[in-house]
């Protein structure tokens, strides 16, 4: 609670200075908090941009948008946005309810840069999981937002494209899309009715994910598992998630090691406490480098990871789950099917290990620097 209420000061501090502090910059980077995952609390999606805008001479400012309900660490490089982001809550509170959110956002937005933005000025916006796309576009109309990709993108993905419709959202605030790969804009691009994606998808490609090497030989008995129990789930999903995982585990030979990952917005949907008095089951480092270490093996549901591990040259067993999230065989072609077992002998885990990483490479390109820079210019 301290150290909200610290946030929360020097946010206030540096918002109010800006009522008489003139600042420019060429890139306002924004994101929510729980998207900290790096070993020193900082946000991996956006890192190789900034060294990016560093090596460049692009000026930009980072905020970190307040999630009080969780317990993820702040960025210390980040301009906290707490103050402004409370007083966004409110001011949706007093604003006409019959508006849409985005009308509403768009309004807010235009009043506070009457107040704390008079002297703050940006040509670009670039955030994550769309976060504050229609209170920056109302406090610049002129600036060009981007909305970089964290995540997988398929066929009717929420907040994306559902029933070939592109995402409001994004529409009504003249957002692009900084993607990672060319399947990823083939995917959106094939299956909407219009041209959105077309005309405002950009593949600037990843860094985040890149690899030159395979780091395992062989299986080494150890296998990851990223977990998928989130909000994001009903209550019966989470349950089914954690029917599969439990019949995944048990059906496995005892002298594998299992090491269970939760997702960063996990908020203790399910308990686990019964899978892990077993004595092969554990939980594993926070870090991920970490845990693609320890395990030669990966498993999951539907997790981001198996790109992730694909380009380290690990193969994943994805665990049966309910078709509408069956996103790796229906729309990626994952190349594998494989039991555990079949990973025994060295040549054939090599030999997978070589078409996953063939497989990964047209979703995840390396990162394009010019491409980018050219972008803020």
């Amino acid at each position: 609670m301290i150290r909200n209420v610290l946030h929360i000061i020097k946010s206030l501090g540096f918002f109010l200075s800006g009522i008489l502090i003139k600042r420019k910059y060429d890139v306002v980077f924004y994101y929510p908090q729980h998207f900290n995952r790096g070993p020193s609390n900082e946000n991996q999606f956006f890192k190789h941009l900034l060294l990016s805008c560093d090596r460049n001479n692009i000026s930009y400012i980072v905020f970190e948008e307040p999630d009080f309900t969780i317990k993820s660490n702040r960025n210390p490089k980040a301009i906290p946005f707490d103050f402004m982001f409370i007083l966004i809550l409110f001011l949706r509170k007093l604003f006409n309810s019959e508006m849409t959110i985005l009308v509403k956002d768009q309004k807010i937005g235009n009043f506070i840069s009457q107040v704390f933005f008079r002297k703050f000025h940006f040509k670009n916006y670039i955030t994550l999981s769309q976060s504050m796309l229609s209170i920056f576009r109302g406090i610049n109309p002129d600036a060009i937002l981007y909305d970089l990709q964290h995540g997988i993108i398929h066929n009717n993905k929420k907040n994306y494209l559902v029933g070939g419709v592109a995402e409001s959202n994004l529409i009504d605030n003249d957002a692009n899309l900084l993607l990672s790969g060319d399947s990823y804009k083939k995917i959106l691009v094939s299956n909407e009715k219009s041209d959105y994606f077309q005309n405002h998808t950009l593949v600037i490609g990843s860094d985040t994910f890149s690899c030159k090497s395979s780091i395992h030989e062989g299986f080494n008995n150890n296998i990851l598992i990223t977990l998928q129990f989130t909000h994001d789930h009903t209550a019966d999903e989470n349950s089914i998630l954690l029917k599969e995982l439990s019949e995944f585990i048990l059906s496995a030979n005892t002298k594998v090691n299992f090491y269970l990952k939760h997702h960063p917005r996990f908020n203790n949907e399910v308990n686990l406490s019964e899978m892990l008095k077993l004595s092969n089951v554990m939980m594993a480092p926070l870090d991920i480098n970490e845990c693609f270490s320890l395990c030669s093996l990966h498993a999951t549901a539907y997790s981001t990871s198996t790109f992730e591990a694909a380009l380290l040259g690990i193969p994943t067993i994805l665990i049966p789950f309910e078709n509408k999230f069956n996103y790796f065989q229906k729309e990626f072609n994952y190349p594998l099917n494989h039991s555990i077992d079949a990973f025994d002998t060295i040549s054939f885990y090599q030999e997978k290990s070589k078409i996953i990483k063939d497989w990964a490479t047209a979703y995840y390109t390396p990162f394009n620097e010019p491409k980018f820079i050219n972008l803020l210019r």
